[in-house]
């Protein structure tokens, strides 16, 4: 009989906090907390899945219900290993992968259909959410390890996509199938997970029959539409009906759907934010664009702007401004998730982001920090348009050179359109803002005057700061993709007429900025 115990195996990747890497079972992860650095799977919406689980334990056997009982156990800094080891000897056989009757985080019901281990995976997928350079089929079977299976049984329940009929019911997207989720990174494992804690706050789903679904004595059956019973039957969910079929390896696994959520329902470690016609939507990673470049939107709680951030958000801006932690600190989030574009079920990407995170943000009070964040990444946006204008004009002109006069032949707009794509200014410009981002976004808050009336100003010196950064990263784009060019003479008179258009546009938009009086960089 085979058994794979997630409380006794090694299966959780770990980063120690001398920066080894170590797998580790559920029970050591969770006792060795502060010793650990930080959770790091092969991908970043794995990594994310095992958080997932490692919350849904933590808020079981750690439930505060005030601030000061948190309190004293961020202090302690490490997590009672008595009340762990109590709590893994009670339910140790439900945490088994191959349990007869309770086969952890599956479905132990009748089964009909098997399919390849790579149903599961997420460097493997198969069948109809195949990823594009993926040409394996579901009924080619390719051993993989028991702990690799568990990660991957994991991630199927949080972020299984929508992929046509399956034996029980239609499938439908997993709980973050398209959300972009938001993690507090402490400064080890044991802050993290109570950083990200939802103790504090009555979730409208909440109910008294909350447990987590290795605790649930009903089986449960495939349906669609429902509302948790609580925050652990949330951070536990079966989006699939699953079972791997017992063996020393994982071979082959039965795969169908399983529970899905309402569709109106808010996920408590995602954003929202208003739309007023189609009421709260959610808020998700665009494929040309950083999560920094929409850093207004994860930090509003302004009462004229309000999104509905991350409850782990607003966790830190209620222990903060009860004075349990310090104002002064910097937090660090991740925001992780993949990117498919409806109706395709084609996994385009998956991304982790890390952004330092003052805490001034996160007051609702303080909607003028927001607004000149708000103003900076606008500023931005501004520079890039200019330059792709000024680079379909170069287009245009190598294409053809009489362009600009008025009788001269014009171009055709889908060769320009292909040109400006090959000379890749928009990824060389904002490759170059970044980092130089993350110190505005640090800076910013202490960047404080008053004006008149005694109201305090933002960003009079890091603004200035950041459109000089701006200003140099528009000429190095526009000089690298100028430089490539062969010095034909024909090249040569496209770029002349061009260039010092460009130099004039940007000088322009950014003057205000640039000018050393505060009247004109307030």
């Amino acid at each position: 009989m085979y058994s794979f115990n997630l409380i006794d195996k090694p299966w959780i990747p770990c980063i120690m906090a001398d920066g080894s890497q170590q797998e580790l079972n559920l029970k050591e992860t969770l006792t060795k907390a502060h010793e650990i650095q930080e959770i790091f799977a092969q991908s970043p919406i794995v990594t994310v899945a095992l958080y997932r689980l490692l919350l849904a334990v933590v808020y079981r056997n750690f439930p505060f219900k005030s601030l000061d009982e948190w309190e004293k156990h961020w202090k302690k800094q490490n997590f009672c290993q008595e009340t762990i080891k109590d709590y893994f000897d009670k339910w140790h056989d439900r945490f088994d992968l191959f349990h007869s009757e309770w086969p952890f985080y599956q479905s132990s019901q009748p089964r009909k259909n098997s399919f390849s281990t790579k149903k599961l995976g997420w460097g493997f997928t198969a069948g109809n959410a195949a990823r594009w350079f993926e040409h394996s089929w579901d009924d080619e079977e390719n051993p993989i390890s028991l702990s690799l299976a568990t990660q991957w049984l994991l991630t199927s329940q949080a972020f299984a996509v929508s992929a046509g009929k399956s034996e029980t019911l239609h499938t439908k997207n997993a709980p973050w199938t398209v959300g972009a989720i938001v993690l507090v990174q402490g400064d080890n494992l044991f802050q993290t997970l109570l950083l990200n804690l939802l103790n504090f706050y009555q979730l409208p789903f909440q109910t008294l029959e909350d447990k987590p679904i290795w605790e649930q004595e009903k089986l449960w059956e495939p349906k669609e539409g429902i509302s948790p019973l609580g925050a652990l039957d949330y951070l536990t969910l079966q989006s699939r009906s699953l079972y791997v079929f017992p063996g020393e390896f994982a071979k082959t696994c039965f795969f169908a759907q399983g529970l899905s959520l309402k569709e109106d329902f808010i996920d408590p470690m995602c954003v929202y934010y208003p739309d007023k016609q189609e009421g709260w939507l959610l808020w998700k990673l665009q494929e040309d664009k950083a999560v920094w470049r929409d850093s207004q939107t994860l930090f509003s709680l302004s009462s004229k702007t309000s999104n509905k951030l991350p409850l782990a958000l607003n966790h830190i801006a209620t222990l903060t401004y009860n004075d349990v932690l310090e104002k002064r600190r910097l937090y660090q989030i991740q925001v992780i998730g993949q990117f498919l574009k409806p109706p395709s079920t084609v996994i385009k990407f998956w991304r982790q982001e890390r952004l330092p995170v003052p805490v001034d943000y996160l007051d609702e009070k303080n909607k003028e920090l927001l607004d000149k964040l708000e103003q900076a990444i606008k500023l931005a946006e501004n520079v890039a348009w200019k330059i792709n204008s000024h680079l379909n004009k170069l287009a245009e002109l190598l294409i053809a050179s009489t362009s600009d006069q008025k009788e001269g032949r014009k171009p055709d707009s889908k060769d320009v359109k292909n040109l400006v794509t090959h000379f890749g200014g928009a990824t060389q410009y904002w490759a170059q803002l970044e980092p130089p981002f993350k110190t505005l976004l640090v800076n910013l808050p202490e960047d404080q005057e008053l004006d008149d009336n005694q109201d305090i100003i933002y960003g009079q010196n890091e603004l200035k700061q950041w459109a000089g950064v701006l200003k140099k990263a528009a000429t190095n784009t526009f000089l690298s993709i100028t430089k490539s060019l062969d010095t034909s003479s024909h090249n040569l008179k496209a770029v002349a007429k061009v260039e010092d258009a460009f130099s004039k546009d940007i000088n322009i938009a950014l003057s205000p900025y640039l000018k050393k009086t505060k009247d004109q960089s307030a």
